[in-house]
């Protein structure tokens, strides 16, 4: 009696050892990892936090926050910002794509091209006049440059507008004094609501990182 009983405490003790090492595990593939400058790899996207900003999870495990190459999306209180964003959902949310890992930025996002299905995910959106070529960043990315061309020239989306105001223009006329130096940021960039709530009280007045999307005062409301 006693022996069975030992025997089915060994027996319950070690599925809970096996489902505590599965749960460690599962918990260290999402947890983020650095990512290189010419890597290259297959990824299902988790979140689209904006039009050009994007949560992955690689094939071999990991996160990755990807920031997209060579394009320059509305922010979110601009015209056109939530067009772009659910255009960029309807794109690639929940999707596996191939993610090609360009730069690193400032604030350890890849920096990356995007394809989705065969198809370039800037492109697309510089099509659909949805997004700017970030021509600063990418002056070798012709085929972006003569997408917005045509986007333009059709009156596609954003330019739709009599003068539309590229992002890093609107950035910089709502930035307050000495702020045009700091780099966008968006909701992605912080680690907490508190933190994300802290960076947009001391860059008053005005919300020029677009983290409080709805203008009620409190930003990246998705991190509470």
């Amino acid at each position: 009696m006693h022996n069975a009983l030992r025997r089915s405490a060994g027996i319950f003790l070690g599925a809970l050892l096996l489902a505590f090492a599965a749960t460690s595990a599962s918990g260290q593939a999402q947890e983020d990892v650095l990512v290189e400058p010419g890597q290259t790899f297959t990824a299902r996207v988790l979140e689209v936090t904006d039009g050009d900003t994007y949560n992955v999870r690689r094939s071999l495990g990991g996160e990755v926050t990807i920031r997209l190459h060579g394009v320059d999306a509305p922010e979110s209180a601009q015209p056109y910002g939530t067009a772009a964003t659910r255009a960029a959902r309807r794109y690639i949310g929940g999707k596996d794509v191939r993610v090609s890992v360009e730069e690193i930025g400032r604030y350890g996002r890849a920096v990356a091209s995007i394809e989705v299905q065969g198809g370039n995910l800037g492109a697309m959106l510089i099509g659909d006049g949805l997004a700017w070529h970030y021509e600063q960043y990418a002056p070798n990315e012709t085929e972006y440059a003569r997408l917005q061309k045509q986007a333009r020239g059709a009156g596609r989306g954003l330019w739709s507008q009599a003068n539309p105001v590229p992002p890093w223009a609107w950035r910089d006329r709502t930035s307050g004094p000495g702020e045009t130096s700091v780099e966008d940021r968006d909701c992605s960039d912080f680690s907490s609501h508190r933190a994300a709530q802290s960076f947009f009280e001391r860059h008053q007045p005005g919300d020029p990182h677009g983290l409080d999307g709805d203008g009620d005062g409190v930003a990246c409301e998705s991190l509470q």
